[in-house]
């Protein structure tokens, strides 16, 4: 079993290098063809075409992976070509760019056009056939569920999504005892673990360790903020020291410069799109462009966030707070249709130079939302210990209708793991979601909000 893994991973590599590798032969063949011996230098003529055809591929990889583009096995084959399509786009501009600034003038961008288009096919092509190589030759692992709560149900059923990869064998409950389950336990299998209490946890951590048996763990609030921490020697005793959620007066003004700078430059780009979609909501039915609605922000400050309307007027008349649902009837023909493409969230660029909001950070609740989760989930007052923001790791790794714990537990490893490297990395993964309609996605039918379960343990 473990052979044939190491072979499969081998495999893998291969078939990522065949996929880079082809990347960059096209582009090698573009720019011998169309560009090389028509610009007006000379620095391209030795080494200089060789290092631009490293950069190119050194970028394509890095994209690629940054996107998920080389998650065979782990997203569906639809995710992998659409990763792989905007990696190659943003590599292709910076391409273009390039030439240009070789060659100090505007250089014809039809080659580029060419080679998006033959890109376009490989891509498609190599993601076709990696994903039936990888479903002909993968093993799947047996897994073992330990948990006894309601999470449990949703828990398999997310895993049931990877039937190819993984395969739920058993499901033991913590009411079993610790002997009883760790002589259920597999060495050939992997573990699932959720809500399971400390001591437990770590006696199937251990055993796991020793049999060399893979370990998933969904973690609490507990474990995030741990994960979080730092290792300080105090005195030849390694010690853990966990973020207070609290940034540096540096961090802060460094944060705060880049919010009002993107802010700004967004809407100078921007406004052209703003402007049609006012006059769009205007001449739907005549109501007001701008919908304002309190939101929280950083220590439970309250103020009204600003988004172009998409609902009805009065959509809550009933004086309700409720989140959107799927095909809710209250939403407009065009609030549905900028609502898929993110156009009602730009108005939120005024929030951000008001310092209401930051580009990056938990998304802020409305304050009765939250009271309500709250009465739950205790904890998700965490979330205000940073500024709310227009993007973040539950925005982007989550839905608009995902349970509030899991984005809880994302938006404290945003706050654990602050930097300004993961606000451009978080940034970047955004552009990857504009045109994903499943994170748009409504709450249930009969869902006010997003609470689906009650955790066992927090």
């Amino acid at each position: 079993m473990t052979d044939k893994r190491r072979k499969n991973k081998f495999l893998l590599v291969w078939e990522i290098f065949l996929n880079v590798a082809g990347m960059a032969l096209i582009f090698t063949v573009i720019w011998f063809c169309f560009y090389r011996y028509n610009l007006q230098t000379t620095f391209l003529y030795k080494k200089g075409t060789t290092l631009l055809i490293g950069i190119y591929a050194g970028l394509y990889f890095l994209f690629a992976n940054f996107y998920g583009g080389h998650k065979i096995g782990y997203l569906r084959v639809s995710e992998i070509m659409y990763s792989q399509f905007l990696a190659m786009i943003m590599v292709n501009v910076i391409a273009f760019f390039e030439a240009c600034l070789i060659d100090r003038r505007i250089v014809e961008i039809k080659p580029i056009i060419i080679m998006t288009v033959v890109d376009t096919f490989y891509i498609f092509f190599w993601s076709i056939w990696c994903n039936r190589r990888f479903r002909n030759r993968n093993v799947v692992r047996n897994m073992t569920v330990i948990c006894e709560t309601s999470l449990s149900e949703d828990l398999i059923k997310k895993m049931n999504f990877y039937d190819y990869k993984f395969h739920i064998t058993k499901q033991l409950g913590i009411k079993e005892g610790i002997d009883s389950i760790i002589s259920q336990l597999d060495p050939l299998d992997g573990v699932i673990i959720a809500d399971v209490d400390g001591n437990m946890k770590k006696r199937i951590i251990e055993y796991c360790f020793e049999n060399g048996m893979p370990v998933f763990i969904i973690p609490d609030v507990s474990e995030i903020l741990v994960k979080s921490s730092y290792v300080l020697n105090l005195m030849d005793m390694p010690v853990l020291v966990c973020n207070r959620g609290e940034m540096s007066i540096m961090d802060e003004f460094v944060k705060r410069l880049f919010d009002v700078c993107v802010s700004i430059m967004s809407l100078i780009v921007l406004w052209p799109f703003m402007l049609v979609t006012a006059a769009a909501i205007k001449l739907y039915d005549g109501g007001p462009v701008i919908y304002k609605q309190k939101r929280l922000t950083i220590n439970g400050k309250e103020f009204f966030l600003y988004k172009f309307r998409s609902m009805v007027v009065n959509a809550e008349k009933d004086g309700v707070a409720r989140l959107a649902k799927q095909m809710d009837d209250r939403i407009t023909p065009v609030g549905r249709f900028i609502r898929k493409v993110r156009l009602d969230e730009l108005p939120q660029l005024i929030n951000v130079i008001k310092g209401d909001m930051s580009i990056v950070g938990p998304r802020p609740e409305r304050p009765e939302i939250a009271r309500q989760y709250e009465k739950y989930i205790p904890e998700f007052r965490y979330r205000l210990k940073v500024k709310a923001g227009l993007t973040g790791y539950a925005q982007v790794l989550g839905r608009y209708n995902t349970d509030p714990y899991d984005k809880l537990m994302w938006d404290l490893t945003y706050i654990g793991g602050y930097s300004f490297f993961l606000d451009i990395k978080l940034i970047m993964m955004t552009i990857k979601i504009l045109f994903v309609p499943e994170s748009t996605q409504g709450v249930g039918k009969k869902e006010i909000t997003a609470q689906k379960r009650k955790r066992g343990r927090v």
